[in-house]
């Protein structure tokens, strides 16, 4: 069986993030996330509920969009579901307002896979997601 490490996930107060990147991840620790990007987190996880009501599932397929490697993020429940891609761009942009009340899918565009593989793993603990 694989498993990723389990941590606490740090709010830090302020924008302690200098270095361009949504989750700082120390090599000790846990990884840290600033106060404003907690919130824009924790709006994801409010819209995909409003959206799905309880998640049943969540599937990811990596794959590459031109030269930028991505994750399709399926969050499924057993009427509807939520499709994020998120695409490593060296920048970091979350879906807008207008985004969550239209778009089919939402976009996120992260710095790097850190940021990636922490966000599903936030996803999957905040959504209550059951894994094996």
């Amino acid at each position: 069986m694989m498993q990723l490490k389990k941590t606490v996930l740090d709010i830090v107060t302020g924008d302690s993030n200098n270095v361009g990147v949504l989750f700082e991840a120390p090599p000790q620790g846990n990884p840290r996330i600033g106060e404003a990007h907690a919130g824009q987190l924790a709006e994801l996880c409010q819209q995909i509920q409003a959206r799905t009501g309880s998640i049943v599932s969540i599937t990811c397929s990596p794959h590459r969009v031109g030269h930028h490697s991505c994750v399709a993020v399926k969050l499924a429940c057993a009427d509807d579901c939520v499709n994020l891609l998120l695409t490593i761009t060296g920048t970091l942009r979350w879906p807008t307002s207008q985004d969550y009340a239209q778009a089919p899918r939402w976009y996120i565009n992260l710095p790097d896979a850190v940021d990636a593989v922490y966000l599903v793993t936030q996803l999957v603990e905040r959504l209550s997601l059951q894994t094996h």
